[in-house]
Protein backbone atom coordinates (compact mmCIF):
# COMPACT_ATOMS: atom_id res chain seq x y z
CA UNK A 1 0.00 0.00 0.00
CA UNK A 2 1.44 3.37 -1.01
CA UNK A 3 1.96 5.94 1.70
CA UNK A 4 -0.11 9.15 1.53
CA UNK A 5 1.84 12.40 1.32
CA UNK A 6 3.11 13.99 4.53
CA UNK A 7 4.48 17.41 5.33
CA UNK A 8 8.10 18.47 4.95
CA UNK A 9 8.05 19.81 8.51
CA UNK A 10 7.14 16.36 9.85
CA UNK A 11 9.86 14.68 7.77
CA UNK A 12 12.35 17.20 9.13
CA UNK A 13 11.18 16.53 12.71
CA UNK A 14 11.63 12.77 12.26
CA UNK A 15 15.23 13.39 11.17
CA UNK A 16 15.91 15.76 14.07
CA UNK A 17 14.67 13.53 16.90
CA UNK A 18 17.72 11.62 18.17
CA UNK A 19 15.73 8.63 19.44
CA UNK A 20 13.41 8.34 16.43
CA UNK A 21 13.50 5.68 13.73
CA UNK A 22 11.65 7.52 10.97
CA UNK A 23 10.99 4.45 8.83
CA UNK A 24 9.55 2.47 11.74
CA UNK A 25 7.40 5.47 12.66
CA UNK A 26 5.99 5.76 9.14
CA UNK A 27 5.40 2.00 8.91
CA UNK A 28 3.56 1.98 12.24
CA UNK A 29 1.28 4.83 11.22
CA UNK A 30 0.10 2.80 8.22
CA UNK A 31 -1.21 0.01 10.44
CA UNK A 32 -4.60 0.19 12.21
CA UNK A 33 -4.69 0.30 15.99
CA UNK A 34 -5.67 -2.90 17.81
CA UNK A 35 -9.34 -3.13 18.82
CA UNK A 36 -9.30 -2.29 22.51
CA UNK A 37 -12.01 -1.36 24.98
CA UNK A 38 -12.93 -0.98 28.65
CA UNK A 39 -15.76 -2.87 30.32
CA UNK A 40 -18.17 -0.91 32.50
CA UNK A 41 -18.21 -2.20 36.06
CA UNK A 42 -20.60 0.63 37.00
CA UNK A 43 -23.36 -1.35 35.24
CA UNK A 44 -22.46 -5.02 35.53
CA UNK A 45 -19.68 -7.16 37.02
CA UNK A 46 -16.67 -7.41 34.73
CA UNK A 47 -16.93 -11.18 34.32
CA UNK A 48 -20.60 -10.86 33.32
CA UNK A 49 -19.78 -8.42 30.51
CA UNK A 50 -16.89 -10.53 29.26
CA UNK A 51 -19.20 -13.56 29.29
CA UNK A 52 -21.74 -11.69 27.16
CA UNK A 53 -19.05 -10.75 24.65
CA UNK A 54 -17.83 -14.33 24.43
CA UNK A 55 -21.38 -15.46 23.77
CA UNK A 56 -21.32 -13.13 20.75
CA UNK A 57 -18.22 -14.93 19.49
CA UNK A 58 -15.62 -12.46 20.75
CA UNK A 59 -12.17 -13.63 21.79
CA UNK A 60 -10.58 -11.14 24.19
CA UNK A 61 -7.45 -10.74 26.29
CA UNK A 62 -6.83 -8.44 29.23
CA UNK A 63 -4.58 -5.38 28.92
CA UNK A 64 -2.09 -5.69 31.80
CA UNK A 65 -1.58 -1.92 32.19
CA UNK A 66 -5.25 -0.84 32.42
CA UNK A 67 -7.86 -1.93 34.92
CA UNK A 68 -10.94 -3.19 33.04
CA UNK A 69 -9.10 -2.85 29.71
CA UNK A 70 -9.21 -5.55 27.01
CA UNK A 71 -8.12 -6.26 23.49
CA UNK A 72 -10.57 -7.88 21.08
CA UNK A 73 -8.55 -10.53 19.24
CA UNK A 74 -11.60 -11.66 17.28
CA UNK A 75 -15.04 -10.02 17.01
CA UNK A 76 -16.83 -12.26 14.49
CA UNK A 77 -16.63 -9.47 11.89
CA UNK A 78 -18.50 -7.05 14.14
CA UNK A 79 -17.53 -3.41 14.44
CA UNK A 80 -17.21 -3.13 18.25
CA UNK A 81 -18.38 0.48 18.18
CA UNK A 82 -21.66 -0.47 16.47
CA UNK A 83 -22.61 -3.36 18.75
CA UNK A 84 -25.37 -3.51 21.35
CA UNK A 85 -22.90 -3.82 24.27
CA UNK A 86 -21.34 -0.53 23.18
CA UNK A 87 -24.66 1.22 22.66
CA UNK A 88 -25.83 0.06 26.11
CA UNK A 89 -22.68 1.42 27.74
CA UNK A 90 -21.31 -1.98 28.72
CA UNK A 91 -18.06 -1.30 26.85
CA UNK A 92 -16.21 1.83 25.72
CA UNK A 93 -14.00 1.67 22.63
CA UNK A 94 -10.71 3.34 23.53
CA UNK A 95 -7.13 3.25 22.27
CA UNK A 96 -4.81 1.08 24.38
CA UNK A 97 -2.33 3.81 25.41
CA UNK A 98 -5.13 6.35 25.77
CA UNK A 99 -6.02 4.45 28.97
CA UNK A 100 -2.61 5.19 30.54
CA UNK A 101 -3.16 8.82 31.71
CA UNK A 102 -6.10 7.92 33.97
CA UNK A 103 -4.25 4.85 35.28
CA UNK A 104 -1.40 7.20 36.22
CA UNK A 105 -3.83 9.67 37.84
CA UNK A 106 -5.35 6.80 39.89
CA UNK A 107 -8.54 8.60 41.05
CA UNK A 108 -10.14 7.25 44.23
CA UNK A 109 -13.76 7.03 45.45
CA UNK A 110 -14.87 10.11 47.33
CA UNK A 111 -12.37 12.52 45.80
CA UNK A 112 -12.90 15.76 43.86
CA UNK A 113 -11.45 15.28 40.37
CA UNK A 114 -11.18 17.66 37.42
CA UNK A 115 -10.84 16.66 33.76
CA UNK A 116 -9.75 19.91 32.11
CA UNK A 117 -10.20 18.87 28.45
CA UNK A 118 -12.76 16.12 28.78
CA UNK A 119 -14.54 15.69 25.43
CA UNK A 120 -15.51 13.28 24.01
CA UNK A 121 -15.41 11.49 27.37
CA UNK A 122 -13.21 8.41 27.13
CA UNK A 123 -11.03 9.50 30.04
CA UNK A 124 -13.89 11.06 32.05
CA UNK A 125 -15.82 7.78 31.94
CA UNK A 126 -12.65 5.97 32.97
CA UNK A 127 -12.16 8.38 35.89
CA UNK A 128 -15.78 7.94 37.04
CA UNK A 129 -15.42 4.18 36.89
CA UNK A 130 -12.30 4.16 39.08
CA UNK A 131 -14.06 6.55 41.48
CA UNK A 132 -16.89 3.98 41.64
CA UNK A 133 -19.42 6.83 41.25
CA UNK A 134 -18.42 8.25 44.64
CA UNK A 135 -17.16 11.81 44.94
CA UNK A 136 -17.39 14.67 42.44
CA UNK A 137 -16.07 14.69 38.90
CA UNK A 138 -15.96 17.95 36.94
CA UNK A 139 -15.78 17.15 33.22
CA UNK A 140 -14.93 20.33 31.33
CA UNK A 141 -14.44 21.28 27.70
CA UNK A 142 -14.07 24.58 25.89
CA UNK A 143 -16.10 23.56 22.82
CA UNK A 144 -19.89 23.65 22.80
CA UNK A 145 -19.92 21.11 19.95
CA UNK A 146 -17.62 18.68 21.76
CA UNK A 147 -19.71 18.97 24.93
CA UNK A 148 -22.54 17.10 23.20
CA UNK A 149 -20.73 13.76 22.78
CA UNK A 150 -19.19 14.23 26.24
CA UNK A 151 -22.62 14.43 27.87
CA UNK A 152 -23.91 11.55 25.77
CA UNK A 153 -21.01 9.28 26.72
CA UNK A 154 -21.24 10.12 30.41
CA UNK A 155 -24.95 9.31 30.38
CA UNK A 156 -24.44 6.11 28.42
CA UNK A 157 -21.76 5.03 30.87
CA UNK A 158 -24.04 5.62 33.85
CA UNK A 159 -21.92 8.31 35.50
CA UNK A 160 -23.38 9.96 38.60
CA UNK A 161 -22.10 12.93 40.63
CA UNK A 162 -20.57 14.56 37.57
CA UNK A 163 -20.72 18.25 36.71
CA UNK A 164 -20.21 19.09 33.03
CA UNK A 165 -18.84 22.59 32.43
CA UNK A 166 -18.23 24.63 29.28
CA UNK A 167 -15.18 26.71 30.18
CA UNK A 168 -11.79 27.69 28.90
CA UNK A 169 -9.56 25.33 30.91
CA UNK A 170 -7.53 28.29 32.16
CA UNK A 171 -10.55 29.36 34.23
CA UNK A 172 -10.00 26.75 36.95
CA UNK A 173 -6.54 27.86 38.02
CA UNK A 174 -7.80 31.42 38.44
CA UNK A 175 -11.24 30.89 39.99
CA UNK A 176 -11.01 27.47 41.68
CA UNK A 177 -7.51 27.43 43.13
CA UNK A 178 -6.57 24.42 45.29
CA UNK A 179 -9.98 22.78 44.91
CA UNK A 180 -9.37 19.35 43.38
CA UNK A 181 -7.61 16.29 44.77
CA UNK A 182 -6.57 15.13 41.29
CA UNK A 183 -6.61 16.82 37.90
CA UNK A 184 -6.26 15.38 34.42
CA UNK A 185 -4.81 17.72 31.79
CA UNK A 186 -4.99 15.79 28.50
CA UNK A 187 -4.36 18.69 26.18
CA UNK A 188 -4.98 19.51 22.51
CA UNK A 189 -1.82 18.74 20.55
CA UNK A 190 -0.39 18.16 17.08
CA UNK A 191 -1.58 14.50 17.25
CA UNK A 192 1.60 13.10 15.70
CA UNK A 193 1.30 9.99 17.85
CA UNK A 194 -2.08 8.99 16.42
CA UNK A 195 -1.54 9.57 12.71
CA UNK A 196 -2.94 6.08 12.02
CA UNK A 197 -6.35 7.43 13.14
CA UNK A 198 -6.22 10.54 10.94
CA UNK A 199 -3.51 10.95 8.31
CA UNK A 200 -4.35 14.66 8.03
CA UNK A 201 -2.26 15.23 11.17
CA UNK A 202 0.83 14.10 9.21
CA UNK A 203 -0.16 15.64 5.89
CA UNK A 204 -0.95 19.08 7.31
CA UNK A 205 1.61 19.31 10.13
CA UNK A 206 3.69 22.47 10.31
CA UNK A 207 6.08 23.93 12.90
CA UNK A 208 3.56 26.74 13.46
CA UNK A 209 1.06 24.22 14.86
CA UNK A 210 3.46 23.20 17.63
CA UNK A 211 4.46 26.80 18.30
CA UNK A 212 0.81 27.72 18.71
CA UNK A 213 -0.36 24.79 20.80
CA UNK A 214 2.58 24.58 23.21
CA UNK A 215 1.67 27.97 24.69
CA UNK A 216 -1.90 26.76 25.20
CA UNK A 217 -0.66 23.46 26.61
CA UNK A 218 1.52 25.20 29.17
CA UNK A 219 -1.24 27.59 30.24
CA UNK A 220 -3.66 24.67 30.66
CA UNK A 221 -1.13 22.70 32.71
CA UNK A 222 -0.41 25.72 34.94
CA UNK A 223 -4.16 26.13 35.45
CA UNK A 224 -4.57 22.43 36.29
CA UNK A 225 -1.70 22.66 38.77
CA UNK A 226 -3.08 25.76 40.46
CA UNK A 227 -6.56 24.20 40.72
CA UNK A 228 -5.17 21.18 42.60
CA UNK A 229 -4.72 21.01 46.38
CA UNK A 230 -1.26 20.78 47.94
CA UNK A 231 -0.26 17.15 47.98
CA UNK A 232 -2.64 16.46 45.11
CA UNK A 233 -1.81 14.85 41.78
CA UNK A 234 -1.86 16.22 38.24
CA UNK A 235 -1.44 14.23 35.03
CA UNK A 236 -0.31 16.00 31.88
CA UNK A 237 -0.66 13.99 28.67
CA UNK A 238 -0.46 14.35 24.90
CA UNK A 239 -0.76 12.03 21.91
CA UNK A 240 2.16 13.60 20.07
CA UNK A 241 5.88 12.93 19.64
CA UNK A 242 7.12 16.53 19.68
CA UNK A 243 9.53 17.52 22.51
CA UNK A 244 8.23 21.11 22.55
CA UNK A 245 4.76 19.80 23.42
CA UNK A 246 6.06 17.21 25.88
CA UNK A 247 9.43 17.63 27.62
CA UNK A 248 9.47 21.41 27.17
CA UNK A 249 5.99 21.94 28.67
CA UNK A 250 6.79 19.89 31.78
CA UNK A 251 10.15 21.68 32.14
CA UNK A 252 8.40 25.05 32.03
CA UNK A 253 5.92 23.96 34.72
CA UNK A 254 8.79 22.88 36.97
CA UNK A 255 10.52 26.19 36.38
CA UNK A 256 7.42 28.27 37.18
CA UNK A 257 5.99 26.22 40.09
CA UNK A 258 8.60 25.58 42.77
CA UNK A 259 6.67 22.84 44.56
CA UNK A 260 6.04 20.66 41.49
CA UNK A 261 7.63 17.20 41.43
CA UNK A 262 7.44 14.55 38.71
CA UNK A 263 6.77 11.00 39.94
CA UNK A 264 7.46 7.68 38.24
CA UNK A 265 4.59 5.23 37.86
CA UNK A 266 4.62 1.55 37.03
CA UNK A 267 3.05 0.05 33.91
CA UNK A 268 3.03 -3.66 33.21
CA UNK A 269 3.40 -4.91 29.66
CA UNK A 270 4.36 -1.66 27.88
CA UNK A 271 7.64 -0.64 26.32
CA UNK A 272 8.64 2.89 27.27
CA UNK A 273 11.54 5.09 26.27
CA UNK A 274 13.53 7.68 28.17
CA UNK A 275 12.35 11.24 27.52
CA UNK A 276 14.92 13.57 26.00
CA UNK A 277 17.29 15.44 28.31
CA UNK A 278 18.06 18.02 25.64
CA UNK A 279 17.09 18.84 22.08
CA UNK A 280 18.37 21.40 19.56
CA UNK A 281 20.32 23.29 22.23
CA UNK A 282 17.50 23.24 24.81
CA UNK A 283 18.16 21.46 28.10
CA UNK A 284 15.13 19.96 29.83
CA UNK A 285 14.68 19.59 33.58
CA UNK A 286 16.24 16.32 34.87
CA UNK A 287 12.86 15.44 36.45
CA UNK A 288 11.42 14.98 32.96
CA UNK A 289 13.15 11.60 32.55
CA UNK A 290 10.59 10.19 35.03
CA UNK A 291 7.76 10.73 32.52
CA UNK A 292 6.20 7.99 30.41
CA UNK A 293 6.95 8.20 26.71
CA UNK A 294 6.40 5.86 23.79
CA UNK A 295 6.40 6.14 20.01
CA UNK A 296 3.79 4.31 17.89
CA UNK A 297 6.20 1.54 16.90
CA UNK A 298 7.24 0.78 20.51
CA UNK A 299 4.03 -1.13 21.26
CA UNK A 300 2.15 -1.22 17.95
CA UNK A 301 -0.23 1.35 19.43
CA UNK A 302 -0.47 5.13 19.76
CA UNK A 303 2.43 7.39 20.63
CA UNK A 304 1.90 9.10 23.98
CA UNK A 305 3.60 11.25 26.60
CA UNK A 306 2.37 11.21 30.21
CA UNK A 307 3.69 13.12 33.23
CA UNK A 308 2.51 12.40 36.78
CA UNK A 309 3.09 15.48 38.91
CA UNK A 310 2.65 16.00 42.66
CA UNK A 311 1.85 19.47 43.93
CA UNK A 312 4.02 20.33 46.90
CA UNK A 313 4.56 23.38 49.07
CA UNK A 314 5.71 26.52 47.35
CA UNK A 315 2.92 26.71 44.79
Amino acid sequence: MSRPPLSEDLLRLLRELPDMDGELYLESTMRPLPETFRVNTLKLPEETIIGLLRERGWEVERLPWARHGYRAIRCEREDPGATLPHLLGLIYIQGPISMVPVEALDPRPGEKVLDVCAAPGSKSTQIAQLMENEGVLVANDASSERIKPLVSNLQRWGVLYCVVTLKDGRYFGKRMRETFDRTLCDVPCSSLGIVMKDWAAARDYSVSITERVRSLQLSLLLSAYDATVQGGMIVYSTCTIHPLENEWVVTELLRRREGARVLRFELEGLRTRKPLEEWKGMKFDPEVIKCFKCYPYDNGTEGFFVALIRKGEGG
